[in-house]
């Protein structure tokens, strides 16, 4: 493209851009990430910088995730990113974004990491098939130059003293490695193509052609998501689920108060013991409780956090999404609280809110329920891989013992703010609840990696010792 057809083509480009900008914050339909991958010298920093003097900075983020590899290796490889999306009605770039963990390995080409690229390979796909559907739309722009070009370039740009900065030592070994490079990349881009997010290519020879089609695919991209268009993703059919019933009673005799007092302090100096092994630095624990309203969710976190130092664990409770937390992937606000190695935390409900409550009062639509049962799998396997333990308790509550409760409540002032509206619409939905639960047991419990316990709640004396030996006997396998 020469000088005179660039100067002509650019300003219309860029007013076209800005008004879908505009657009897109005010009525915040979607956000957008932009994940910028290339060889050394097609252009990537350049094609960033012109967007940012194109479009209106103020609502335009920039991650270069590189830096933050070594800190953030505490967390899973996933958190990292999960943590930088873009809210709706934002614009991310992404510098490598999650294909840099991709690459790596992909480069080695040894026998060791075949399973690690395939894995890298299944979280990325699974990861962007989820973002569109959750408002999050992807823009992969893969920028690319001919060897003789490449080498000219990084020529020029180390023989001047202002610019020699801009080449660093990887980019040198990436250069010298020219086909190898190719060949990973080629590699990387065929196995994330998908409906939906396929890659863009872009040639980088010449820098206002280069900016042209970049700036055209970005509009382009922009004015898909107002269309509000999705790729036909398969639809899920919901498993068939058996007729047993989840029950509140079990089947021993209660405890008197000595023996439940005795046991309990057992049981706690049993877990505080484990928590401070060394090698339970190396792991951290994820607890997730969810169960029937009044079921004792609370109670039963008590006991396990007086046995802890209070420098070591976390307590998420969680409610209805805030507004910020609506105009993010619904995942987004529970990959922010996952702990690094070492400490726990502890949810009082969690995402599986998506395949009860929201499922049961019809917050969510059928096919955004249905599908979450593999994102939240894709999910938990995640933390395990890193080392987590992640264990899940439903508290199981008879219908009759709910009532009890929640008569006792209303009864006791001191106690009365734990009852309110809500409490007793779900009570209205207790047969539905039971249903989703059986379902989401059964389809979301992996004995090996992420299983739950059903606790027989209607004594919470019982359910208090069985959550504890359970989470103690969890984290004694994981040591072992």
């Amino acid at each position: 493209m020469s000088r005179t057809q660039y100067e002509k083509v650019i300003p219309s480009l860029r007013d076209a851009l800005l008004a879908a900008q505009k657009r897109l914050h005010d009525e915040k339909p979607f956000a957008l990430a932009v994940v910028v991958t290339g060889l050394p010298a097609a252009g990537r920093s350049e094609i960033v910088n012109e967007f940012l003097e194109w479009l209106d900075p103020k609502h335009i983020q920039v991650r270069a995730l590189q830096k933050l590899r070594r800190s953030s290796r505490a967390w899973p490889a996933m958190w990292r990113y999960w943590n930088a999306l873009p809210a709706r009605g934002e614009i991310a770039f992404f510098f490598m974004g999650w294909y840099e963990d991709l690459m790596r390995p992909a480069l080695r080409r040894s026998k060791g990491t075949r399973q690690d690229l395939a894995r890298a390979v299944q979280r990325i796909r699974q990861f962007e098939s989820m973002l569109p559907r959750d408002g999050v739309r992807i823009l992969k722009l893969h920028l690319t130059v001919d060897e003789a070009v490449q080498k000219d370039r990084i020529r020029k740009l180390r023989e001047d003293k202002l610019t020699r900065w801009r080449v660093t030592h990887e980019e040198r070994w990436l250069a010298r490695h020219y086909d190898q490079v190719q060949a990973a990349a080629q590699s990387c881009m065929e196995a994330t193509n998908q409906p939906g997010v396929e890659w863009c290519v872009v040639d980088g020879t010449d820098p206002q052609s280069r900016s042209f089609a970049a700036g055209k695919l970005l509009l382009d991209a922009l004015e898909e998501g107002f269309s509000g268009q999705l790729p036909k993703f398969a639809k899920r059919k919901a498993m068939s689920v058996s007729g047993q019933v989840l029950s509140g009673s079990h089947p021993g005799e209660r405890l008197d108060d000595d023996a439940y007092d005795e046991e309990l302090e057992r049981l706690r100096g049993r877990f505080a013991l484990l928590t401070r092994r060394s090698r339970f630095r190396q792991h951290g624990a994820v607890l997730a409780f969810e169960g029937m309203d009044a079921a004792g969710k609370g109670g039963a976190i008590r006991r396990l956090t007086s046995a802890l130092d209070a420098r070591q664990y976390s307590v998420v409770p969680i409610s209805a999404p805030t507004p910020e937390e609506r105009s993010y992937p619904y995942l987004w606000r529970f990959w922010r609280r996952v702990p690094q190695q070492g400490e726990i935390a502890i949810f009082d409900r969690s995402w599986y809110g998506r395949v009860l409550v929201e499922r049961v009062r019809g917050f969510a639509s059928p096919p955004d329920w249905q599908r979450a049962y593999d994102e939240i799998n894709e999910f938990e396997q995640q933390l395990v891989e890193h080392g987590l333990i992640v264990h899940k308790f439903w508290l199981q509550v008879s219908k009759d013992e709910q009532l009890q409760r929640f008569q006792e409540r209303d009864h006791d002032t001191l106690k009365r703010y734990k009852v309110d509206p809500e409490d007793w619409k779900n009570r209205r939905h207790y047969d539905d609840y039971q249903i989703a639960a059986r379902e989401m047991i059964r389809r979301t419990s992996v004995a090996a990696a992420a299983p739950w316990t059903v606790v027989e709640a209607d004594d919470k004396k019982y359910a208090r010792l069985k959550v504890l030996r359970t989470v103690c006997e969890a984290i004694e396998r994981a040591l072992d």
